[in-house]
């Protein structure tokens, strides 16, 4: 994981996926994508992406099917371990930017420069993507101090309660009390439309135990804004609203107050 210091955030990402699916009652869902997807797709954004200065090249997960669809294939930099990153796979373009460096308004600026590395570098172009949706991630890592408990952070520093009833606790077939390590949640969101999904589990953090909080703004299906800049451009702002009011309104503010950070 990214190294951490006062400030929570550990990464930030933007995934988009498409693709033409074929629903089987009995079976998984079959994918098809083209020759423009399968075999011209990854040197063509090569080429563009190199134009742009995204000229150091990673490939990776060589050991998993090429035809089996959003799977990360090729990472994009312009110089090894720099920031952002651009990555790409078949049905699939992501958009990365690490805790040191970030900006949300540069990062806006970055996943647009990106998408018109997408839109130019594909050989339909973006708007004739066969779009599947879009999701906007901020993880954040936050360390446990010492003899704190998931549940004692979940209650005082992120303001969400756990608790259990007394009738059973009290059973003689138990010690202690019964500890929350993770919590899920989802809710409907209109701006935009799609869905927002909080997922808070216990990991270790730079070897050290923690908890990590994934807040996720996904828009797929109905719900996902067609492929190209502009409407894009507004999905992008407006699923970060929603990502700074999360931070703002899950966080216990006397405990945002100690690692000084602001969700700009």
């Amino acid at each position: 994981m990214t190294q951490l210091s006062d400030a929570p955030l550990i990464e930030t990402i933007v995934e988009m996926r498409w693709g033409k699916s074929k629903h089987s009652a009995n079976g998984p869902t079959e994918f098809h994508f083209p020759p423009e997807d399968t075999e011209f797709f990854p040197g063509q954004f090569f080429n563009v992406a190199a134009k742009k200065g995204f000229i150091h090249v990673e490939r990776i997960n060589k050991e998993v099917p090429s035809a089996i669809p959003h799977i990360v294939r090729y990472r994009f930099r312009r110089k090894e371990n720099t920031w952002p990153v651009y990555q790409i796979g078949l049905g699939l373009f992501v958009a990365n930017q690490a805790k040191d460096g970030y900006d949300w308004d540069i990062f806006f600026e970055d996943i647009k420069q990106g998408l018109g590395i997408l839109d130019e570098g594909h050989p339909v172009g973006l708007n004739k993507l066969p779009a599947i949706g879009i999701e906007m991630r901020y993880q954040d890592g936050f360390l446990l101090e010492d003899g704190e408990t998931p549940s004692d952070f979940l209650t005082k520093k992120l303001n969400i309660g756990f608790t259990q009833p007394k009738k059973f606790i009290e059973s003689p077939s138990f010690k202690g009390m019964a500890q929350c390590k993770n919590i899920t949640f989802t809710i409907e969101s209109v701006r935009p439309k799609g869905l927002i999904m909080v997922n808070i589990i216990e990991s270790l953090i730079n070897g050290k135990k923690g908890m990590v909080m994934d807040t996720m703004v996904r828009s797929t299906d109905d719900s996902k804004p067609n492929f190209d800049m502009e409407s894009l451009s507004v999905w992008l702002e407006e699923a970060h609203n929603i990502q700074r009011h999360a931070f703002k309104t899950l966080i216990n503010p006397a405990f945002a107050r100690s690692f000084n950070e602001t969700r700009n």
